[in-house]
This record gives structure tokens, C-alpha cells and sequence, in this order.
């Protein structure tokens, strides 16, 4: 009995020794698999670590991009300021302006509204351009340097770039690429890491458009263009300074168009129909080109205005009718008659063929030029119902008729004048000087002397206001001084 106790006691032995061994591998694997999982978590908790400093650095980075975006707008801001002035102080001179732009010239865009839409257009343009550039100096100058934001995380700008205005949604997107970084240190050294942990993050920042003029509102510039009438001969000059823009086929005509210059030559039917339109008081057509032979021309009382044309010499005005036309060149009238009526030409030298007799509502207006050039007259009358204006200090006369003025026949009689320039009936001369003694009573002599040259011009039927002096205004887009956006940022966690 002794002997199968000790027997069994043995074998307890060794079954105690196999359950502790199984129970040490049990707990080794459990502890390897412990260890195993703290690691795995650790390297995560590492790597949340380095994306937690990367999300800092977009942060940070984005706010540097904002503030490099407002100011590089206030800078160029102050350059739209700089250009905004110059073109309102062109805007002032019209229409003696100057060309800004090589795009926007007067020829191109005689009608100053136009023109100055295109030099704003211009001027965005350029703009925008040195927007993007200073954007891009801007940024460059950035610092990308390793930033610490504690013992072991930081982050870094490793790249930036900055895309052209999309067209499509007219924004500006800059891309930003920053690394955040975890340290693993060694224990008791912070500055030789055993690993370090980076994520990379990708934004994009979507800024507005960048616009520099504010196109719905504008501010309004009164220009007054001409000056009051000194000279006589001045009269010219300000309708030859005024861009118009091009006239439209019939079919375009309205009733509330502005004076517009007329391409090709002028015919009958087109101021027929501007008549038919009803076309205001203030609008005048320039011509360039006239019919060589204006016998039976009906210009059906639309102003006319023409720097020089076809009808430069021995113009046959044999039954014109309601022709107002402001010539400034020399008019030669070869055959006159009294067919001929209700015409109203000023020209800067009208003369006269042999025995022409004006006769039948017809005012003839002489302007005179600087250059003064000769004015003569060949056995003319001026009958009833005519008038002729002379502005005796921009002509020149014959040295064989220097008393052609002095010797006007101012008789009724019957039969042949003896004088070269005679007025009958109720005809009138109207002379200006500024050297002449004015008439006192204009309604009792057929010849009247002023020397006043509004007064001169107002007789013979000039509206001064309308055709020397006018006031216009134009509008001129405001700056937007302060840009205001809501930012649109995307950043991209998937690298």
C-alpha cells in the first residue's frame, strides 16, 4: 500500500510540471499578443499625432494665405486708384482726351462712353494680371520652414502653388501641401528620436474673383466741353473736336438717337428718313461725301456737319432745298437762282460765281479762319427773304475790291447793280469786327454791323449753346476699396 502511494505521488509530479509549463506558454503568447496590440495602438495614436500637427500647419498656413491675398489687393487696389485718376482726368478734357490704352483709341471708340469702357476693361485686365503676380512674390517670401509646436510634433509647408482665375467660376485656387510630424523618442532624449511619424495633407483655398472696379455703380462726371465764343473763327473747332459714333442703315434709325457720323455718300432718302423719325433738336449728322451735283438735293432740314468732302469747289446749288449745313472749308457757288430755298449754310468762306441773286428764305453765314482766306463776290445780291453774314476779321478780299464792304449797294432800283455785293428788298448783310461800331436800330438799315460775335452769330440764326458749347455726362465705375470673401477651403486626407 506503502509502494502504490509513493508510485501515484510521482506521477502528480509530473502532471503539476506539464500544467505549469502549459500555463507559462499560455501566458507568454497572451502577453506577446498584449504587447503586440499596445504597439500597434501606439503607432496609430503616432500617426493621429502627425496628421493632428499637419491639420495645424494648414491652419496656420491658410490664415498666412489669407492675409497675403488682402495685402496684395490693397496694393494693387492703390495702382486702380492711381489709373482710375488718370483716365477720369482725360474724361475731364474731352474731347481733347488722349489715348490710354493702344486698344482704346478715339478712332476705334469715338463715342466716349465707350471709350471709357474700354480703358476700364483694359485696365482690369492688367490688373488682375499683377494681382496673380504679387500673389505668387507674396507667397514666396512665405516661410516653409520647420515649425516646432511641441517637444515632438511639428509641421512643415512643403509646397505651394497658385492656379490662373478659373473662368469658370471666376475664383482664384491655391494649393497648399503640409507635413506633420510625430517624433518617437528615446527615453531620456529629446533630440535623437528612435522614428519619426509624417502625414501629409493636401488644401486647396478657393479665393473670389478679384475685381478692382465695381461695374454696377458708377459715379458721374460732368464734362463741359467748348468755352464761350471770343472768336468767331472758334465756331469750327468745337464741332470738329466732337467724336460721334457711326450712323445705323435706315432700318435703325430712331427718334431719341445721338449725332452720328454718316459712312459713304449722303443721300436724300437717308435724311428723308431721319426726318420721318423725328430725330431732336440737338442732332446733327457729319457727311463726309456729297452728291456731285446737288441740283434738286432735298436735305429735308436734318443738320448737317462736314470737315471737307467732294463738294470743296464749284458747288451747282440750282434748286436746293432745305439744306442746313455747317461747311468748314470753302464753298464756291458757281450758279445760284431762285428755285433755291429755305437753306441754311455756314461754311468758314462761301464765294460767289458771276451774277448770282440769293433770293427765297436763304441764310449764307462766312465764318471766317485764321488763315483768312479770300472772300469775293461778283455782281451778288442778296434779295428779299435772304440773308448773307460775313465775319470780316477771318476773310481776306481782293486787293482790286478792298471797299467791297464799304460799297454794298443797299438801293431798290430797277436794272444792274454798279456794286459787286448789293442787298435789295428785305434782304440782309449782317458784318462782324470786333473793331465795328454796332448798328443801333438793325430794322431800319439792310446792312447791320456788331461787334459782338455771339450777338453776331444768334442774328444770323446760330444757336450758340447747341453748337459751340455743350455740357455731357459720363460714368465712371467706383473702386471697390474693401474686398470681402468667405473663404472655401478642401482639404484631402487620403496620402
Amino acid at each position: 500500500m506503502m509502494n502504490k502511494l509513493k508510485e501515484e505521488s510521482g506521477y502528480t509530479l509530473i502532471i503539476a510540471l506539464l500544467l505549469i509549463v502549459l500555463f507559462l506558454g499560455m501566458s507568454a503568447v497572451f502577453i506577446q499578443a498584449s504587447l503586440s496590440h499596445a504597439k500597434q495602438e501606439q503607432t496609430v495614436d503616432q500617426g493621429n499625432l502627425a496628421v493632428t500637427a499637419a491639420e495645424m500647419g494648414v491652419e496656420k498656413y491658410s490664415k498666412e494665405a489669407e492675409k497675403a491675398f488682402a495685402r496684395t489687393y490693397a496694393l494693387i487696389n492703390a495702382e486702380a486708384q492711381v489709373r482710375k485718376a488718370l483716365l477720369e482726368a482725360q474724361v475731364k478734357k474731352y474731347p481733347a482726351h488722349i489715348v490710354l490704352n493702344a486698344n482704346c483709341t478715339k478712332a476705334i471708340y469715338p463715342v466716349m462712353q465707350e471709350w471709357i469702357n474700354c480703358n476700364i476693361t483694359e485696365y482690369d485686365k492688367e490688373l488682375r494680371g499683377k494681382f496673380l503676380n504679387e500673389m505668387k512674390n507674396q507667397l514666396a517670401i512665405s516661410n516653409m520652414a520647420e515649425e516646432q509646436v511641441s517637444d515632438t510634433l511639428s509641421h512643415k509647408l512643403s509646397s505651394i502653388s497658385l492656379q490662373p482665375v478659373l473662368a469658370a467660376n471666376n475664383t482664384v485656387e491655391l494649393e497648399l501641401k503640409v507635413e506633420g510630424k510625430k517624433a518617437m523618442v528615446n527615453q531620456g532624449s529629446l533630440t535623437n528620436p528612435s522614428e519619426v511619424k509624417i502625414k501629409s495633407l493636401s488644401t486647396k483655398l478657393k479665393f473670389p474673383e478679384v475685381p478692382f472696379f465695381d461695374q454696377s455703380a458708377a459715379s458721374e462726371i460732368e464734362v463741359k466741353w467748348g468755352q464761350p465764343l471770343t472768336d468767331v473763327t472758334n465756331f469750327f473747332p468745337q464741332l470738329a473736336g466732337k467724336p460721334l459714333s457711326k450712323c445705323p442703315e435706315v432700318s435703325g434709325i430712331a427718334k431719341n438717337m445721338p449725332p452720328c457720323e454718316f459712312v459713304g455718300k449722303i443721300t436724300s432718302t437717308y435724311l428723308e428718313a431721319l426726318k420721318k423719325a423725328g430725330v431732336d433738336s440737338s442732332f446733327y449728322i457729319k457727311v463726309n461725301d456729297f452728291p456731285t451735283n446737288m441740283n434738286n438735293f432735298n436735305a429735308y432740314g436734318i443738320p448737317i456737319f462736314s470737315a471737307g468732302g467732294t463738294i470743296t469747289t464749284n458747288p451747282n446749288i440750282n434748286s436746293m432745298d432745305n439744306l442746313t449745313i455747317y461747311y468748314k472749308g470753302v464753298l464756291d457757288f458757281q450758279n445760284t437762282n431762285k428755285l433755291t430755298n429755305k437753306n441754311f449754310i455756314v461754311a468758314e468762306i462761301i464765294t460767289f460765281g458771276n451774277n448770282q441773286n440769293i433770293v427765297g428764305d436763304n441764310t449764307l453765314i462766312n465764318i471766317g479762319n485764321t488763315a483768312k482766306d479770300q472772300f469775293d463776290a461778283k455782281m451778288v445780291t442778296i434779295n428779299s427773304g435772304s440773308k448773307l453774314c460775313i465775319n470780316m476779321d477771318g476773310v481776306s478780299l481782293p486787293t482790286t475790291k478792298a471797299n467791297l464792304f464799304t460799297n454794298i449797294d443797299q438801293s431798290d432800283s430797277n436794272g444792274q447793280s454798279g456794286s459787286d455785293l448789293a442787298v435789295k428788298g428785305s434782304g440782309k448783310i449782317h458784318l462782324y469786327s470786333n473793331t465795328a461800331i454796332p448798328t443801333v436800330d438793325s430794322t431800319k438799315v439792310k446792312v447791320v454791323y456788331f461787334n459782338d460775335a455771339t450777338k453776331f452769330l444768334e442774328s444770323c440764326g446760330v444757336s450758340i449753346n447747341y453748337n459751340v458749347e455743350g455740357v455731357e455726362k459720363f460714368g465712371l465705375p467706383l473702386l471697390i476699396s474693401d474686398l470681402k470673401w468667405n473663404l472655401d477651403m478642401e482639404v484631402d486626407y487620403q496620402q
